[in-house]
């Protein structure tokens, strides 16, 4: 038979009446979007945003360089500070190794004296973290020792840190000069070493190493912000080996921001304001209101400054991410980082790991417990998958080589896998919803496929393991204590939102804690929040600043769907559409739960929000230059 077996296939399904049918009515479905109310509500994004551009406050006069601008360039281009921290940095990088290995070697030489010394003079005991600090210096010093090359040389071309600076920190070798030779002397280095070792006698050494490092990647930011916005879109899950994580997320956001206003007025970078900007700038005023004006005093006001700090992530990612290519590198970099999070939840499955302390042990007796990987609980482990899930899919159906789509493929995997062995069920009717919504924005044959996947869903649960049929059907039962104690906070949540739907009480678990406790019912008195992302907003910065988050979210989805409409580059409306389906699905668990708790979700929350408005206007701005390339080629003939 020409064409084999596939095309037969084809075209019997082709011919079926019922397959048929589901395709016209996907085809009734698809010309009533693209027409009337819903295509002039979600599908005139573009058209507003060139309004915008035309009025006072997105005008071409308020992107231009003022005298304001010329002069902080000029002041800082010429400052005598600046260029001697940029001389002294460039010096520092291209230290050859045998000079860092000779300063290693002498630092851990004189710490060590150091403590033999003060236990001699004062008897105090020597310290053995000091002393194997002092040895792992001196261990690193010896192989430095053997090379010649510059510091920056050996960091691009190593294949433990290679991959760190070309990708994370987006150096090249036209930006790192690796043809400079190689400085510095080793008499110099060993006795800078002297007054480490003196100062460890009162300071830990790891610190001083630490701030060292600090001081030089603070400056690695400041002449490049992508490396501290790539290290903060991978690290962030990480970062819950160190103490605070969130302030030093918050920190790492600030830094990346304030060099990228740098970059802005030195004319380095670029950065159009469109509308949705200007909607994010209005839900930061209520968020510093809400901090400020407040129930829960200085508590509130440090959570509200973490959180803009973290929403700086949106502009970075739409100042940063401003072409394709950088678009679609922002997004890998999430999904490597997410199938780690995802490989050690798996691992913490099936290694025994887990906690049986998230669920109800004697209703789901089936449920060992459930993964937390990185995360404080399974919920957040949910969220952040739910929101980097529809993204990866977006990512491997967009991508044209076959060794990155299988990258992606099995990051998607591993996700769905982590996700299931968190068993929040929230999550999994988000990530559902999101994946339907995905694929009808995907291809509109995909109609089809969901409804034939809908009519086979009883016959398939005699095949589906017995602990997630358990799992899901149990939503909504009040019998099961999770479902029954958010019940009961949502009463009286309802209550407190009543009473304070003008003002709101304030941003915080402070500010919740002591006005909760009046509306709550007997035995449910403490609760951290309202375990609904919407009821808590309103409760903290009433109705005003609720219709501003209201407004963000209708401007999202306007971004979202005139990408769907009219994109026309692949892989960018794929990634942007995957995107707003991420959020989507963690809208829809944040009917649940409170998803804006951890402060590392939000972060991703504003993130994925981000790409969203980034995939749209590359790809407004690859049509608009396409467009203009066919007028300027097209042949006048009008006589």
């Amino acid at each position: 038979m020409k064409g084999g077996f596939k095309n037969w296939f084809a075209s019997f399904v082709e011919g079926s009446i019922i397959l048929r049918g589901i395709s016209k009515f996907a085809g009734y479905i698809y010309s009533k979007l693209n027409s009337g109310l819903y295509s002039f509500v979600f599908g005139s994004y573009d058209t507003m945003s060139e309004t915008f551009d035309e009025s006072v406050i997105g005008g071409e006069r308020y992107r231009k360089r003022g005298r304001l601008s010329n002069s902080i360039t000029k002041a800082i281009e010429e400052s005598m500070y600046i260029n001697a921290v940029a001389s002294a940095m460039n010096y520092l990088s291209r230290l050859s190794m045998r000079v860092i290995g000779a300063f290693f070697m002498s630092a851990g030489i004189y710490t060590a004296i150091a403590q033999v010394v003060m236990y001699l003079v004062s008897e105090s005991k020597i310290s053995l973290l000091y002393g194997i600090i002092a040895a792992v210096m001196i261990l690193l010093g010896i192989p430095m020792m053997f090379s010649g090359k510059a510091f920056r040389n050996v960091m691009y071309t190593s294949l433990v840190f290679g991959g760190f600076v070309r990708g994370i920190c987006g150096f090249n070798e036209r930006n790192l000069n690796l043809d400079a030779k190689p400085t510095g002397r080793i008499n110099a280095a060993i006795v800078i070493g002297l007054p480490f070792g003196i100062l460890s006698c009162v300071i830990n050494p790891a610190y001083m190493l630490l701030l060292i490092g600090v001081i030089g990647f603070a400056y690695v930011i400041l002449i490049n912000p992508e490396c501290g916005y790539n290290l903060a879109l991978f690290a962030l899950p990480f970062l819950i080996v160190l103490p605070h994580p969130s302030i030093i997320l918050a920190l790492l956001i600030v830094i990346t921001f304030i060099s990228f206003c740098i970059k802005l007025i030195l004319g380095k970078r670029y950065f159009k304001i469109d509308l949705f900007d200007v909607i994010v700038a209005c839900f930061i005023l209520v968020l510093f209101f809400g901090g400020t004006v407040s129930y829960g005093g200085m508590q509130s006001l440090s959570v509200a400054m973490i959180f803009i700090a973290l929403v700086l992530g949106y502009f970075l990612t739409v100042g940063l991410a401003n072409n394709k290519e950088s678009l679609k590198k922002s997004v890998s970099i999430l999904v490597v980082s997410m199938l780690l999070v995802s490989a050690y939840g798996v691992f913490q499955y099936h290694t025994g790991m887990i906690s049986a302390e998230w669920i109800d042990t004697s209703m789901f007796s089936s449920i060992d417990g459930r993964v937390v990987s990185t995360f404080e609980n399974p919920n957040m482990l949910g969220e952040y998958l739910i929101l980097l899930l529809p993204m990866t899919l977006a990512a491997f159906l967009g991508e044209n080589g076959w060794f990155k789509r299988i990258g992606y493929v099995i990051s998607f995997v591993a996700g769905c896998l982590c996700l299931v062995y968190t068993w929040a069920r929230g999550a999994w009717l988000g990530f559902i919803f999101a994946t339907v919504v995905f694929l009808l924005i995907w291809n509109r044959k995909a109609m089809g496929f969901i409804i034939a996947a809908i009519v086979a869903l009883p016959f398939s649960v005699p095949f589906l393991p017995q602990s997630i049929v358990e799992r899901f059907s149990s939503i909504g039962n009040l019998g099961d204590t999770s479902t029954n104690y958010r019940v009961y906070i949502w009463r009286g949540s309802v209550n407190m939102a009543s009473d304070y739907a003008l003002t709101g009480i304030g941003i915080g678990e402070k500010a919740f804690d002591r006005i909760y406790p009046y509306y709550s019912f007997a035995g449910i008195e403490k609760a951290p929040h309202a375990h609904n992302l919407f009821l808590q907003l309103f409760i903290e910065v009433g109705i005003l600043g609720f219709m501003v988050f209201v407004a963000l979210l209708i401007c999202m989805l306007q971004n979202g769907f005139s990408l769907a409409k009219h994109g026309e580059d692949k892989t960018v409306r794929l990634i942007g559409c995957g995107a707003m389906c991420g959020v989507f699905a963690a809208l829809v668990q944040g009917m649940t739960d409170y998803i804006w708790y951890n402060y590392r979700v939000f972060f991703i929350f504003w993130i994925a929000v981000g790409i969203v408005s980034a995939a749209r206007r590359i790809d407004y701005s690859l049509r608009k230059n396409k467009l203009e390339t066919n007028s300027e080629n097209s042949v006048d003939i009008t006589i």
